[in-house]
């Protein structure tokens, strides 16, 4: 049992209070992660959050000027911040749930647990979106 906590311990990223972060408060280790995984293009980040509990940056959920994108293991998903046609958030969701539907009917669900700033994230993607609407 000490082996697999020690294990579980060693996985995690020390530097990532594990909670939506602003770019400013982002750690090097996440800085590292995100451009050795190529996941932006030309492109800076408005928010971040790590939806895995050992914080290892595998899923994640990235908010941009100019996109929304979520990374799981390799797999990076994208919408346009200027083709989103809906945000809301989900009823009866342990935290926050919010669904994304673009133009092209692409959807994104992003899940951001209890006591880790969601509202912050969402009210950061509601307010990059709106910059495409005026």
């Amino acid at each position: 049992m000490l082996f697999v906590s020690l294990l579980f311990l060693y996985s995690c990223d020390i530097e990532n209070p594990g909670t939506v972060l602003t770019a400013n408060e982002l750690p090097g280790s996440v800085v590292t992660f995100i451009s050795e995984k190529k996941i932006l293009g030309d492109e800076e980040i408005i928010a971040y959050y790590d939806t895995t509990i050992a914080l290892n940056n595998s899923e994640s959920a990235i908010l941009t000027n100019k996109n929304i994108i979520y990374y799981n293991s390799g797999r990076i998903d994208k919408i346009s911040l200027s083709s989103i046609k809906s945000i809301s958030e989900i009823e009866n969701c342990f935290g926050v749930c919010i669904l994304i539907t673009s133009s092209d009917n692409k959807i994104m669900k992003i899940e951001i647990a209890p006591l880790n700033n969601g509202n912050l994230f969402l009210q950061l993607l509601e307010e990059q979106t709106n910059n495409y609407l005026l």
